[in-house]
């Protein structure tokens, strides 16, 4: 097969002869359809920044990078049960996603209905499972597969909301009846927008206005605060969020693990990175016997995440995220890598068509 390689100045080459991996015992192989692209991947070309971002893993990582794809199974692991050949899926992975064939494993791969299609599916992956670990793991919140009653109160603010993953955070938020959602965006903020009902009291703020405002708009809420996300980690943005959370009993969620900004959280806030490469690892740290803890309750919280995916696409209760299909497949991901990170993507995902890629495959 063919696949693409990220070299740190972000430029792209291809390796024409690759072996189609051979699927590990709880894993899948993906003749991969669509493939999405998302700023990690040029935040980690570099192997000391993504050591920085990552710390070192353990799990394999693939030469190609790529967390989001989509398409249909090609081969199944020997203790895979619920998929089979010719599926049509979506999955993420840490790495992989860059090629003819990517590898899915089956906790983070989700079943698409026929209606969805591959390029909205690949909007999915990383985005998706991040907010949700964001949002919902280890929090005393009700969840989108066991939504709070109808009249409950659970407000949660989300900056960033016109990320990719500010965008799932409020999604699923919704979908979880935690209301007021307060989102606050820039100029995308239209992408949020329509999921939010004021009628449950969920607003939409402009970063824009500066700091003081957006704290004097969310301190108007009549009720305490005990929940946030942070899907963007800029500047300041987490200490905005401290200081609008209650002092007891309030949460900190956060898509980045940036240890400056760390050391100002109150210690009064509990605070938890959304680390996604973490499901793909042997261990959880987190565990209850420590680092050599195997890696349970992350993977079962993320089979849970993704067969409601497949539960909530098939019903019609959550969409993908807006994207940009690249020309020409992956000759285009350096120019898409390049454009994340000079800031110029606004609102929208880079999607690439494996089989546009000239002289790859056609599916």
């Amino acid at each position: 097969m063919r696949q693409a390689i990220i070299k740190e100045d972000l430029s792209v080459s291809f390796e024409p002869d690759a072996a189609i991996p051979e699927p590990r015992e709880d894993e899948v192989i993906i003749c991969a359809v669509y493939a999405g692209i998302n700023p990690i991947d040029w935040k980690g070309a570099r192997e000391a920044d993504s050591v920085a971002l990552h710390g070192e893993l353990k799990n394999p990582v693939h030469r190609a990078a790529g967390k989001d794809f989509a398409g249909y199974v090609h081969a199944v692991g020997p203790n895979v049960h619920n998929f089979r050949v010719g599926d049509r899926v979506t999955a993420v992975n840490h790495s992989s996603g860059f090629a003819e064939y990517s590898v899915g494993p089956v906790y983070t791969t989700a079943l698409l209905p026929p209606h969805v299609s591959f390029v909205e599916a690949s909007t999915f992956g990383l985005a998706y499972i991040t907010a949700a670990l964001g949002v919902f793991k280890n929090r005393p919140l009700p969840t989108p597969w066991n939504p709070a009653p109808r009249d409950a109160k659970h407000p949660i603010v989300v900056y960033g909301a016109s990320s990719a993953v500010g965008a799932f955070a409020v999604k699923l938020a919704s979908l979880a009846n935690l209301h007021p959602i307060i989102a606050i965006a820039g100029q995308s903020g239209d992408v949020v927008k329509s999921i939010l009902d004021p009628k449950k009291g969920d607003m939409f703020l402009d970063y824009r206005q500066g700091p003081e405002k957006l704290i004097q708009r969310i301190r108007s809420t009549p009720e305490d605060i005990h929940f946030a996300f942070d899907a963007i980690c800029g500047e300041g943005t987490s200490e905005l969020l401290c200081q609008v959370l209650h002092p007891e009993n309030s949460y900190l969620g956060r898509s980045l693990h940036l240890e400056e900004s760390e050391t100002k959280i109150p210690q009064n806030i509990g605070c938890q990175v959304a680390f996604a490469p973490g499901l793909w690892e042997p261990n959880d740290p987190d565990g209850p016997d420590g680092e050599n803890s195997p890696n349970v309750g992350p993977r079962a919280f993320a089979t849970v995440a993704f067969a409601y995916l497949t539960f909530a696409l098939e019903n019609e209760l959550i969409q993908g995220h807006p994207y940009e299909v690249l020309s020409n497949g992956l000759e285009g991901l350096s120019d898409a890598l390049k454009a994340l990170k000079a800031g110029k993507n606004k609102g929208v995902k880079y999607v690439c068509e494996i089989a546009a890629t000239p002289g790859f495959l056609d599916v």
